[in-house]
């Protein structure tokens, strides 16, 4: 399948045990023009199954999984393993168990999740939910970065790296970057691993993730993040005060802003209406971060699709404030990257593995230059980023 030059019709297979979900997904898809589907009702017959993918190698496997410890979650090990280049969506329910399940799956390489809908609130209700989630993934299969590869690095490998750092970044000053805003869409979870592992304990700076995920999902990610840095990372709660050094995700379902009170700063939580179809939105945060922190203003722009942060990125470019991209080859998607790479000549992008690098050359340019105690002079700084966080 990696030889296919070019998708004109997406071959989609779904597995789905619930008959009811099964229904209105594969009746969903069934509407669309451009798609060729198969419903299965899931594997009774491993093996049978499994036959089935490897003769039809379809671009995308919709597969239903309940519970990490199950058949569900072992065959989709086995098709990672064994026909990698069938990509796969994980259909999780809306349970901490669920959450598990979908970054499990997308550490393991699974291009995305989609949430299945709570059956009390009707079949209208469901098949919007799915109508909303499944569809945008399907239609950017075609472009789809088909040979990134799911990252196998492990978090006791991260904390050397955090550790590493840690010493040499402990006596910079902070030169004009205030607050880290991170946006992150389809594809970005492993990268936000690889980016949080990266970066030191004494970080000058607040870190707020945007991570486009439902409730109980941002949580169970926060939890997660926490695991593989010395930083702490929690996900925002109403009135969190910005903090350096701190890591907020923001909360599924809620607008995270920033407000003013005297010098301190805090996050406030809002249900307003949806920006670009989504709550959280990277536009609402880095619209209420450039009123608080003007120029000051660093934001990450990782793997992704739809237009949720190309408004922000124009306007932090608009004050003076940097912007940083993760790079195509390591993105699963570009789109929204392409965008922003759009709007203006020499935006920086760079991939997950350097990002975390790169960002603490954009928190330090005049101390990497100086050459502070400590942190190198300009002419050995790329050596020793390299010595520092590796190729």
């Amino acid at each position: 399948m990696s030889d296919r030059k070019e998708i004109r019709e997406v071959a989609v297979y779904v597995l789905e045990s619930d008959l009811l979900m099964r229904q209105i997904l594969c009746s969903m898809l069934r509407k669309e023009t451009g798609i060729c589907l198969n419903c299965l009702k899931s594997f009774d017959d491993f093996e049978t199954v499994f036959e089935s993918l490897k003769e039809n190698q379809p671009h995308l496997l919709m597969l239903g999984v309940d519970e990490m410890d199950s058949p569900e979650m072992k065959f989709f090990y086995h098709v990672r393993q064994e026909l990698p280049d069938i990509h796969i969506v994980l259909l999780t329910p809306l349970t901490r168990e669920g959450a598990y399940i979908a970054l499990e799956g997308l550490k393991k390489g699974a291009v995305d999740y989609v949430t299945k809908p709570d059956k009390r609130n009707g079949l209208i209700l469901a098949s919007n939910h799915f109508h909303k989630r499944v569809l945008p993934v399907v239609k950017a299969v075609p472009r789809l970065n088909r040979i990134r590869k799911a990252s196998e690095k492990k978090v006791s490998d991260d904390r050397k790296i955090t550790e590493s750092l840690t010493m040499a970044h402990q006596r910079m000053i902070p030169n004009g970057i205030d607050l880290i805003v991170i946006g992150s869409c389809l594809g970005g979870v492993t990268s936000l691993y690889k980016i949080i592992a990266g970066l030191p304990e004494k970080l000058p700076a607040p870190v707020v993730i945007v991570q486009h995920m439902p409730k109980i999902y941002t949580e169970v990610l926060a939890e997660e993040l926490d695991e593989t840095t010395l930083l702490n990372v929690r996900e925002a709660k109403q009135n969190s005060v910005l903090i350096p050094g701190q890591i907020y995700v923001a909360p599924g379902g809620y607008h995270s802003v920033i407000k003013s009170n005297g010098e301190r700063k805090k996050i406030v939580l809002h249900r307003g209406p949806r920006e670009h179809k989504c709550r959280p939105s990277i536009d609402v945060l880095l619209r209420s971060a450039l009123q608080n922190y003007d120029s000051r203003v660093l934001s990450v722009f990782l793997s992704g699709g739809g237009a949720d942060g190309i408004q922000g990125a124009s306007l932090v470019l608009a004050k003076g404030g940097k912007v940083l991209l993760e790079s195509k080859e390591s993105s699963l998607l570009w789109d929204l990257n392409e965008k922003i790479y759009g709007l203006r000549p020499g935006i920086k992008s760079v991939p997950a593995e350097r990002l975390a690098s790169e960002i603490l050359k954009q928190l330090h340019p005049e101390n990497l230059k100086k050459g502070l105690p400590g942190i190198p002079g300009e002419a050995a700084k790329d050596d020793w980023m390299v010595r520092t966080l590796g190729d």
